[in-house]
């Protein structure tokens, strides 16, 4: 997480929430005893790291794409 930012020269952006989302994050952040703008602005974060890991994935993937591979599975789907 980067470092924080004075609340009034912070950038600020107003976001519509569906149907209980807001009771999602209040009920995290009374959990984490965090302000529910730090929930969000984490959830946020979170998001697009993994985002960020999820393209270097595919550009992985993409570049080995036409050579041969062996799958290996384990865990849950193994024994199936």
């Amino acid at each position: 997480m980067k470092a924080t930012t004075v609340s009034r020269a912070a950038d600020k952006f107003v976001v519509r929430m569906p149907d209980g989302m807001r009771e999602r994050f209040l009920d995290y952040s009374n959990v984490k005893h965090v302000s529910m703008n730090t929930a969000i602005v984490q959830g946020l974060d979170s998001f697009l790291d993994g985002h960020a890991e999820l393209q270097a994935l595919l550009v992985r993937i993409s570049e080995h794409r036409d050579r041969p591979f062996r799958l290996i599975v384990t865990g849950h789907f193994a024994n199936a």
